[in-house]
């Protein structure tokens, strides 16, 4: 019999061991989570919104990279404030709206909206005075710091110009 109460004595022992550590490990990833959805937050809201670029050395990590529809458009943060002070540029209105948002381990998913008025020149086209508003999705990978190292952004491109006034001119076939 004593035995019996040996191993039922060690088995919860263990049965309990296993959930403090479920525990501190569930703890440990809402942590993470708070503080990836509060430098998204910051990325979104400050540095977009706010057009303050001068954040995003603390929200982006230094092998920070992005892509739109596949296409490598900034390698680092450097790059990064000059491709966002394209669209502070073109757009001085814009304004980014994230419609939901998941966090799944180190990993954002997000569904957003952009909206603004094209007042000024964009990417050496000229300001056609044009309201837009496009939506797209994100993928947005961190570091253990909770940085941002990585977006993979998309997007109807072909909306996005055409609210602007562009149109395809179809090709001369022979």
């Amino acid at each position: 019999m004593k035995v019996c109460e040996l191993i039922l004595a060690f088995l919860m022992i263990l049965h309990l061991s296993c959930k403090e550590d479920n525990k501190t490990s569930s703890d440990s990833s809402t942590s993470q989570q708070r503080i990836i959805q509060t430098n998204f937050k910051s990325f979104i809201d400050i540095s977009w919104n706010e057009k303050n670029v001068d954040t995003l050395t603390h929200v982006l990590a230094k092998n920070y990279f992005c892509n739109h529809n596949g296409i490598r458009v900034a390698g680092d943060r450097n790059e990064m404030q000059a491709f966002m002070k394209t669209y502070f540029i073109g757009f001085p209105d814009a304004r980014f709206a994230t419609d939901a948002t998941v966090i799944k381990n180190k990993q954002l998913f997000t569904h957003w909206t952009f909206k603004g008025t094209n007042t000024g020149a964009f990417r050496q086209m000229p300001a056609t005075g044009k309201k837009i508003k496009i939506t797209g999705y994100a993928t947005v990978y961190f570091n253990g710091d909770g940085e941002i190292v990585q977006e993979d952004i998309y997007f109807n491109e072909l909306e996005f110009l055409q609210q602007l006034g562009y149109t395809l001119i179809p090709p001369i076939l022979k």
